[in-house]
This record gives structure tokens, C-alpha cells and sequence, in this order.
């Protein structure tokens, strides 16, 4: 395991002073030894910068910046990368020992494999596990219409560059299902380790998750207007997929507001207007 290639693991921090450590260690805990870690500070508040900068360890490298969100401080960090794999890690969650040491062979063993994720559990702390995940990968049809791999993987840094980085402009949410798109669509296969290799914490009331939720229906708009050739080639599941968006607009707006005729008014035709918008961009 000596030959195989060096893995850059990309912690992201923005005022995770309560985790990063565990987070950190669970990097530089991998059997798989040929790593670096580069944390890249996203303009964190004084507490966390104390805690990131009190790390003494030879592996570990410290990029700092203002906040520019998720997307950006994993492009900063990736860009400072020397391996030829980068694994992406949130400054919150952490993998499993192994997981590394079952990973880089995948890609070094399948040219045709650009990611290579796992199962997942998450969890309020270590001893409660709330749901257990297990995505399962594929190509641009796995992709199309929902994420089929957590954001956090191993992947080869040509698949980064081939899709122009994260985008930079989702602050919003969902910024990995659109990477895992532009990874997709250049013909890279995404491998599932069918284990729980890695572990997510599910914060109370977590401002990142009620913002995914505030934002859900614009970080749809946004994917398929940005990707809007592969939907329209695809257009029965297309049509389809927005209908199934329908009901899930009229289920949450009658419990929401009470009113059928509210939700019939609105939320139903609301999913076709995002293909009239696709079209209408398209012309």
C-alpha cells in the first residue's frame, strides 16, 4: 500500500469549535497512511481559530479566509491539494478508521471510477443513531433526479477539474448533488462501499439544515436551469419528476396552511412553471 497515491483530506471549518477535533482525528486516524490535512478556516469566529490553531502535527496544513461558504473553502482547500485523490470531510461528522485503507484501491484498481463513497449512519450523539443511509452510486441517471452518494467521498482530483470545481454560487444548500451531476455527466462512475464507513451528525435545530428546507424549491430551480440539456433530453422523467414534486408541494402546504384551495392554486402549477423557465432559458 506504499505505491498508492496521496490523499488529501479537506476539512472545511466555519465555527466548529465543538467537533473539529474529532473530526481532525478521525483524518489522520486512517490506516491508510499516505495522506495530508488541510483545514481551510472559513472566516471561523476567535475560538475556533484557537482551537485550529493550537493543531501541531506534520500532516496538517491551515489555509484561512473570509467567509465565503462551503463550496468556496473546499475549492481553496483543493486547490491547495498535492494528492491526486481528495477527501472531502465537514468539520462536524468523521469516518470510520478503514475507510481510506477500502477506498483508494477502487479508484487505483478502476480507471472508469471517479468517486468512491459508502454507507452512512446518522447520529445526535454516539449513542443514538437516527437512520442509517445507503445510497447507491451509479452514473448521470442515478443523479438526474436526486443525490445518490453522501458529499462526503473520495474522489480523484481530475473529476474537480473536469466539473470546474464546487459552485461557488450554491450557499444554499445541495451544492454536492450538483457536483456529483457535473462529475457524472463527464462520464466518471460513482462506487458505493456497501459499509457504514462514515458517520453524520444531525444537529438540533441546525441552521444549515433549516436553510436546506427554506431554499429546497430554489436549489431545485437552480440545478435543473444549470444542467437543463440533460433534463430536456430526458424529458418524460423529467415531467415526471415534477409531478411527484406536486404532491409533495400539496402535502406540505396543506399541512402548512390548512387550505386545499391555496395549495391547488399554487403549488401544483409551480413545477411546470420550472420547465417553462427551462425552456424559455433554453431559447
Amino acid at each position: 500500500m506504499e505505491n498508492y497515491k496521496l490523499v488529501s483530506i479537506v476539512i472545511p471549518c466555519y465555527n466548529d469549535k465543538a467537533y473539529i477535533e474529532e473530526s481532525v482525528n478521525s483524518a489522520l486516524n486512517q490506516s491508510y497512511e499516505n495522506t495530508e490535512v488541510i483545514i481551510v478556516d472559513d472566516g471561523s469566529d476567535e475560538a475556533t481559530k484557537k482551537i485550529l490553531s493550537g493543531f501541531n502535527h506534520a500532516k496538517i496544513k491551515l489555509i484561512t479566509q473570509e467567509n465565503k461558504g462551503l463550496s468556496a473553502a473546499r475549492n481553496a482547500g483543493i486547490a491547495n491539494a498535492q494528492g491526486d485523490y481528495i477527501l472531502t470531510l465537514d468539520a462536524d461528522d468523521f469516518f470510520e478508521d478503514s475507510f481510506l485503507e477500502k477506498a483508494v484501491p477502487v479508484l487505483e484498481s478502476d480507471r472508469s471510477v471517479g468517486v468512491v463513497s459508502c454507507f452512512t449512519q446518522c447520529f445526535v450523539d454516539k449513542n443514538r443513531i437516527i437512520f442509517k443511509y445507503r445510497p447507491k452510486g451509479g452514473s448521470i441517471g442515478d443523479f438526474l433526479y436526486g443525490n445518490s452518494a453522501i458529499g462526503n467521498s473520495l474522489f480523484r482530483k481530475q473529476c474537480w477539474l473536469d466539473a470546474g470545481g464546487y459552485d461557488e454560487k450554491m450557499r444554499k444548500g445541495y451544492e454536492d448533488w450538483e457536483f456529483w451531476i457535473s462529475v457524472t455527466k463527464r462520464n466518471w462512475r460513482i462506487y458505493i462501499i456497501e459499509e457504514f464507513l462514515f458517520n453524520y451528525r444531525k444537529k438540533e435545530n441546525s441552521m444549515l439544515q433549516i436553510t436546506n428546507l427554506l431554499h429546497e424549491e430554489e436549489n431545485y430551480q437552480y440545478v435543473l436551469n444549470k444542467h437543463k440539456e440533460l433534463y430536456i433530453e430526458d424529458f418524460d422523467q423529467t415531467i415526471a419528476f415534477l409531478q411527484k414534486r406536486t404532491l409533495k408541494y400539496k402535502t406540505n402546504e396543506i399541512k402548512r396552511l390548512n387550505s386545499i384551495d391555496y395549495k391547488l392554486g399554487n403549488s401544483i402549477l409551480k413545477p411546470f412553471r420550472f420547465l417553462k423557465k427551462i425552456f424559455k432559458s433554453n431559447r
